[in-house]
């Protein structure tokens, strides 16, 4: 043994050392919790920037966390024993264009005042005894519109007093219209979701739920004056409500109240409420999911079953859903739920829970719901015990709502961070320019004042919000908890040697949006629930999760049994029938829709039967499957979701059909921009028909274009007034955005289109025979986008939401996705941003070419379907403005306003709900659609447009010399390509023409 011991010593001994370094460094991977130890409190330290009166926040409201805080330190208290309830037509001013007076609505007797266009607004004067805080609400009845909550915003004697009264959210109410339906192998579908009618009561409330109880408006005593203003969607208004706030009693309270009245505990009562039955919700994005933990109920371990409710979708604040039971026996009452909350790592979510419109006491007003990754039971109570809830025998309701005020200090706080983050950040461009020399002596601390305590400030301040996190009940070591401490240690670091931060500016941005992101994140409070059980004390409590064993089971059927289920057919599926055969590329949500809608619509309509299988998203998957099925002679009759540059693949193989067969084919392509269908030409054929279609818009904030003395007419509409507009950016700290994606070059043709198409050049000549990028458009084209970047030093690469929020770039080019961002994650700028048509190249006649393209997605039918004419059915059915217009609803109702659908149908997309403003200029884009040509070989003009950007830019190469070598690579893989399918090349064309005049 010794003589073993000595043979290995060394190994031994470097085992050791390096199990002792193992465990060391799990003891100090954390992060430091002791860092702003020694680090100085400051008491009277400015921390206002230089550029604070010409900021973003200098324009905007304050928060109204900030607006309380700061009346309550002015000595305001709530006011008491007041209530004043103003009819709706008691107005003191309307609106000229946008209100209705209606009659006997919803069954309320009387008149009542509708606001029915954007914009519309009625006034109301009133007066109020005292001094102090008030409330308000009003009752309101949502009129037919687009399907979104209602906006209105609220102007107290002319001002918006904090920020988010210029945006409070009114929700409309929805049910299911049916129950699930079944599908031929037994699995579940969620039904549509319809709107339910009726008058609603709701508080003056922040939309995002960051502060628990109603809005307080601090008013003097006196005549005041309310103004209601339409944002978006039409409801009518019964009345005005302005009332004394009233707090909510302790559940201690209740207790004694319960006691003094001699309520007592029921027995042997179980009244459970599955939560996928909810009555009524206020989003019709929620809905019912399936879970295959083995106690959920029911459990069906051979098909789907929507067992369950909420999820990812039930996460944003002020959503709610509402559940009905009925109650056999007066008396007390414990609740129990059993949930999921695996979304946010070890954060608690919250939710408002209310019994019969009333939150019970103050603890509901914000209940927890801990975070573990697997199933639980929220007994509802306190370190004391569970509660008690007395009810009355009958029928009650139960409503549970998205709650975020939790943490909505500390996110006010990182928000506050990241505004002075922004300031900083431009005073230290101001000094040392947007590329500055890393080892340069820029003298930040004596040019930028207090830089060192301000940095140590905001260190504090993330600090602060880590430690509140923890007393949250955030469990240390949360991972959702880094963002903070890396930034946190960053300025620390910064701090301590202040010449580093010149060379640390794109980490300083990137901190900047990653607290963003953080934000962001935290918002989203997503929860499962099982069911709801209302229960005497006398009942034992239900089981949280089902034990590892019998998981272990379920998981290993559910294994062996996917080697033999079929995961891509969706919904109905036929065999041994005539049957259309239908791929889709998109997400099973997606699939599921329009499977339903087939079925409820199409296949009714035209006895069309349809199979619909679900297969990749990604671009080169999906092109590769399409060709194997071709090749083997199995591709389907009809495939949608096809990426734009697949088509002309397969048309140039002989493997779809020449759409222009179909005696319709030009009555169903003025469904769409004519530009919009240029890709899927080829040998005078047209072979797809586009679904969607990307669009390319220029946002701008109009608050900081007004701070900069520029107005909303003046906003650039030529690229030439661009060019003058970044100067002016730039001396302020800003800086103008436009789209660059280095790590991904195939998005480099897209960002160089719009100049070559202004210009009036293309990309082919000849048929796609060669290159047409050496021509002098083309060549101009070139010299302006990359001048944007060499002439104008415009950023390479940026993140251009957070940036926009920030007001770092308060005006830039991007597309959709950027659209339905600041629509949905950006409410503080609700109001304080717009957007316009691209810039354009002036033309001769004095218009403004603003061509640019949005290839997306689309249909097409396959040569060897022997159901050719059906397939055209179909697609025709698919690509009509009424599907269209029902798809893109359905699909925002599943997911939300993030997945808007962005149709290829112009009438369609006028339907949708766009705000009118947004459809204008996108229609007013839309005049000006052109897209590129996809031909053979086209992938090396993608791959060379982004190589000429880099030897232009980064190398510094001539533009002329960089286009020639670039031409002179693609068009010998024009011709190559061409050789390879035995098609005309420039240099056979050539002969032709020379053997014909010989």
């Amino acid at each position: 043994m010794l003589r073993i011991l000595r043979k290995y010593k060394i190994s031994l001994l470097l085992l050791v050392l390096l199990g002792v370094s193992l465990v060391w460094w799990n003891q100090s991977r954390g992060f430091d919790n002791s860092a702003m130890d020694g680090i100085p409190v400051y008491a009277d330290v400015d921390e206002s920037s230089i550029l604070e009166s010409d900021s973003v926040n200098s324009k905007l409201e304050a928060s109204y966390l900030s607006y309380y805080e700061e009346k309550q330190q002015d000595g305001a208290k709530d006011s008491s024993d007041f209530t004043l309830a103003i009819p709706s037509g008691d107005y003191k001013a309307i609106s000229s264009e946008g209100t209705e007076v209606m009659t006997d609505l919803g069954g309320k007797p009387g008149k009542v005042l509708a606001l029915k266009a954007e914009d519309s607004w009625v006034e109301y004067k009133f007066t109020v005894p005292a001094d102090g805080l008030y409330q308000m609400g009003m009752e309101y009845y949502a009129l037919p519109g687009k399907r979104s909550s209602i906006i209105r915003s609220v102007k107290i004697d002319g001002e918006y007093l904090f920020s988010q009264v210029k945006k409070m959210e009114f929700q409309r109410m929805w049910k299911e219209s049916a129950e699930p339906w079944l599908d031929n192998q037994g699995n579940e579908f969620n039904p549509k979701r319809e709107e339910v009618t009726g008058w609603q009561y709701r508080e003056f409330r922040d939309a995002e739920a960051r502060t628990a109880d109603p809005f307080r408006f601090y008013l003097t005593k006196g005549e005041h004056t309310v103004k209601l203003e339409a944002i978006r969607e039409p409801a009518a208004l019964s009345e005005l409500r302005i009332f004394s706030p009233e707090p909510l009693p302790t559940y201690a309270e209740v207790k004694q109240e319960y006691e003094n009245k001699g309520y007592k505990p029921v027995q042997n009562q179980v009244i459970k409420i599955q939560a996928e039955e909810s009555s009524l919700r206020s989003d019709p994005t929620l809905k019912r999911i399936e879970d295959r933990e083995p106690l959920t109920e029911p459990f069906n371990k051979d098909a789907i079953v929507l067992n369950s409710f909420g999820g990812v979708g039930w996460r944003t604040g002020g959503q709610w859903a509402e559940w009905d039971f009925e109650i056999p026996e007066s008396g007390l009452y414990n609740i129990a739920i059993r949930y999921g909350q695996w979304f946010l790592n070890g954060i608690p979510v919250e939710r408002r829970i209310m019994i019969d419109g009333e939150v019970p006491f103050q603890e509901l007003n914000a209940l927890k719901f801990p975070y573990k990754a697997e199933w639980q039971v929220n007994k509802l109570g306190n370190e004391d015990g569970e509660y008690f809830f007395y009810l009355e025998q009958g029928k009650h309701t139960l409503r549970m709502e998205v709650q975020v005020s939790g943490v909505g200090g500390m996110i006010e706080a990182v928000l506050n961070t990241t505004h002075k983050m922004s300031l900083l950040g431009r005073e230290i461009t101001q000094v040392t320019g947007t590329n500055p020399d890393p080892n340069g002596d820029w003298q930040l601390e004596q040019n930028i004042p207090n830089l060192v305590p301000r940095l140590h400030l905001m260190a504090r301040t993330l600090d602060d919000a880590v430690q509140d996190m923890y007393a949250f009940g955030v469990a240390d070591g949360s991972s959702e908890l880094s963002t903070l401490y890396e930034a946190r240690d960053r300025f620390l670091e910064m701090a301590k040697d202040t010449s580093s931060i010149p060379g640390r500016l794109q980490q300083f941005t990137d901190l900047q949006s990653s607290l963003g992101l953080w934000v962001n994140g935290l918002m989203k409070q997503s929860i499962v629930m099982d069911y709801i059980e209302v229960k005497s004390e006398d009942q034992p409590w239900p089981k949280d999760a089902a034990p590892w064993y019998t998981r272990v089971g379920t998981m290993t059927y559910d294994f062996f049994s996917s080697f033999t289920k079929d995961y891509s057919g969706i919904g109905n599926t036929y065999k041994n029938e005539k049957v259309l055969d239908v791929w889709i590329s998109r997400g099973r949500d997606w699939a599921e829709i329009i499977k339903q809608m087939v079925d409820e619509d199409f296949t009714p309509n035209t006895g069309i039967k349809v199979n619909v299988n679900i297969i990749p998203t990604l671009a080169a998957d999906q092109k590769q499957i399409l060709l194997l099925a071709n090749t083997a002679g199995l591709a389907p009759d009809v495939a949608l979701g096809v990426e734009g540059e697949v088509p002309i693949d397969f048309a140039v193989r002989n493997s779809l059909v020449n759409l222009n067969e179909f005696s319709d084919y030009q009555e169903v392509a003025e469904r769409f921009r004519a530009g919009a269908l240029i890709p899927y030409k080829y040998d005078n054929g047209d072979f797809a028909l586009p679904e969607n279609q990307n669009f390319t818009m220029l946002f701008y904030r109009k608050d900081i274009m007004a701070q900069l003395g520029i107005s909303e007419k003046d906003i650039p509409n030529t690229w030439q007034e661009v060019m003058e507009l970044i100067p002016v950016l730039q001396q302020n700290g800003m800086d103008f955005y436009y789209p660059h994606a280095p790590n991904n070059p195939s998005l480099a043709i897209n960002e160089f289109a719009p100049f070559l198409f202004q210009y009036g050049g293309d990309f082919y000549k000849n048929n796609g025979m060669l290159s047409d990028l050496d021509s002098p458009e083309a060549l101009t084209a070139m010299k302006m986008w990359t001048g944007l970047f060499t002439n104008y030093k415009l950023q390479k690469q940026a993140d251009f939401y957070n940036r926009f929020r920030s007001g770092e770039m308060p005006i830039g080019v991007a597309d959709y996705s950027t659209y339905i961002l600041l629509s949905t994650a950006a409410p503080e700028l609700t109001g304080w941003w717009g957007m316009k048509p691209m810039p354009g190249i002036e033309q001769a006649d004095g218009q403004i070419n603003r061509s640019t393209g949005g290839l997306a997605q689309t249909g097409i039918i396959f040569k060897d379907t022997d159901m050719k004419e059906e397939s055209w059915e179909f697609l025709k059915w698919w690509t009509s403005a009424d599907a269209q217009e029902n798809f893109g609803s359905e699909l925002e109702s599943l997911l939300g306003v993030e997945a808007r659908w962005n149709t290829a149908n112009v009438e369609a997309l006028k339907r949708l709900p766009w705000q009118q403003d947004d459809i204008d200029a996108i229609m007013e884009q839309w005049e000006w659609f052109k897209e590129r040509e996809v031909v053979l070989g086209g992938y090396y003009t993608t791959r060379h447009i982004a190589n000429i950007w880099n030897e232009i830019v980064l190398n510094g190469k001539f533009p002329r010399e960089a286009m020639e070598q670039g031409v002179r690579e693609i068009n010998k893989e024009l011709s190559k390509k061409r050789e390879e399918f035995g098609i005309e090349t420039s240099q056979t064309s050539s002969a032709k023409e020379e053997g014909g005049q010989k």
